[in-house]
C-alpha cells in the first residue's frame, strides 16, 4: 500500500468494503475509525453511532476532493485547503454544517497524529476552524462561540415533557457569565436551595459555597433576568411570594427526601423513585446538557462534545474572540 497521489473512483470509500488497490491508506484508516463497534472514540471520550455517520460522510467527501478535485495528498497538504474545500464545495451550506465538516475533518487528523501512522500530517490540520463555529479549534479554549449560545438557548425554549422546566432553567444558569454575571459551574447549580435566593428590586442574587471553601464559607453572585424568569417558570414562584409548581413539569414535595417547593434543592431529579430529590449525580448535568444540545439541528454534531463546564465557561459577546477563518493563511 502506497501514499502516493492516484486516481480513482469516488466510489473508494469506507462504504466499500474494500477500497481499490490503490486507494490512499486515508481511506483504511477512516475505516477503521468509524467502523461501527469499533474501539476508537473521540477526544471527548464518546463516539456515537450518528457522530460516526456524520464523521465519516464528511471526511470521506474531503478525502474525495483532494484526490479527484485537487490532486492533494491527504497527509501532506495545508490547514488551508480545508478552507478552501468547504468554500469551493460546500460555502453554500449552513455555517452549522460547514463547521461540523471542519471538526470532522480535524478529529480524523487528530485520531492519526494519535495513532502516529500519518507520516508528515502537520499538526496544524488539527486545529482547523470556521470563523462562527460554535466550538473554538483550541482544545484548551472552553465555551461556546459565535451563534452557539443563542442556538443552545433555542433548543432550551424549545423543551417539551416533564423535566423541560428543569432543564430550562438550568441551562439559562448555565450561562450565566455569557449574560454578563458570574460564572456558575455545575457543582455550583447543584447545590442551589431555594431558601439562599435573595430578590432587592429587580435583582436576585444566590448565596453559594465558594469552591474549595469551608462548608460555612458563602458569597453572593448575581443571577441574569433570563435565568431569574426560567426558574421561577419552574418553581412556580408567584406575585404573592408563594410557590404553586406544576406538578406536572415543576418541583414536588417529597417528605421522605426532605424537600419541599418553597425549599431545599433547586434542581431536582427526575427518577419517579426519587422525584423531589436533589438533582442525583446519575442524573448528571452533562447528561442533561447533552440532550438539549442533541434536539437542535445547528449543534447537534457537538453532542459528543459539549459539557456542562464547557458551556459555562462560554464568555459575554463582547470578549468572544473568533477561531480561525476558512482562509487561515
Amino acid at each position: 500500500m502506497t501514499n502516493a497521489l492516484h486516481r480513482h473512483s469516488i466510489d473508494c470509500s469506507p462504504e466499500r468494503p474494500a477500497p481499490c488497490d490503490d486507494a490512499h491508506d486515508a481511506y483504511r484508516q477512516l475505516a477503521d475509525w468509524t467502523a461501527e463497534g469499533g474501539v476508537y472514540k473521540l477526544v471527548s471520550g464518546a463516539f456515537s453511532s450518528e457522530a460516526r455517520r456524520h464523521y465519516r460522510a464528511y471526511v470521506t467527501a474531503w478525502l474525495n476532493w483532494c484526490d479527484l478535485d485537487s490532486g492533494l495528498d491527504p497527509y501532506t497538504c495545508a490547514r488551508a485547503n480545508i478552507g478552501v474545500w468547504i468554500s469551493d464545495m460546500h460555502g453554500h451550506d449552513a455555517l452549522a454544517t460547514r463547521a461540523a465538516m471542519a471538526s470532522a475533518v480535524t478529529s480524523f487528523y487528530q485520531h492519526l497524529l494519535d495513532l502516529g501512522i500519518a507520516d508528515g500530517v502537520d499538526a496544524e490540520l488539527t486545529r482547523a476552524r470556521l470563523v462562527g463555529a460554535p466550538v473554538p479549534a483550541d482544545p484548551m479554549r472552553t465555551g461556546l462561540r459565535g451563534d452557539g449560545p443563542r442556538w443552545l438557548l433555542q433548543a432550551a425554549d424549545r423543551l417539551t415533557g416533564r423535566d423541560a422546566l428543569r432543564d430550562r432553567a438550568l441551562i439559562h444558569l448555565l450561562l450565566n457569565g455569557y449574560f454578563g454575571h458570574e460564572k456558575l459551574r455545575p457543582g455550583t447549580i447543584r447545590a442551589l436551595n431555594l431558601e439562599n435566593r435573595v430578590d432587592e428590586g429587580f435583582r436576585t442574587t444566590w448565596k453559594v459555597r465558594p469552591k474549595n471553601a469551608e462548608e460555612t464559607a458563602t458569597t453572593s453572585v448575581t443571577i441574569s433576568r433570563d435565568a431569574v424568569r426560567a426558574i421561577d417558570a419552574y418553581t412556580g414562584l408567584t406575585p404573592a411570594g408563594t410557590f404553586a409548581p406544576d406538578p406536572a413539569t415543576g418541583r414536588v414535595t417529597n417528605t421522605a427526601y426532605g424537600t419541599f417547593t418553597s425549599r431545599g434543592a433547586l434542581l431536582t431529579g427526575s427518577a419517579n423513585r426519587a422525584r423531589g430529590a436533589r438533582l442525583a449525580r446519575s442524573d448528571t448535568i452533562n447528561r442533561i446538557v447533552r440532550a438539549v444540545v442533541a434536539t437542535h439541528e445547528d449543534l447537534a454534531t457537538y453532542a459528543d462534545v459539549l459539557s456542562a463546564d464547557f458551556v459555562a465557561a462560554t464568555p459575554p459577546p463582547g470578549q468572544r474572540r473568533e477561531a480561525i477563518s476558512e482562509d487561515p493563511s
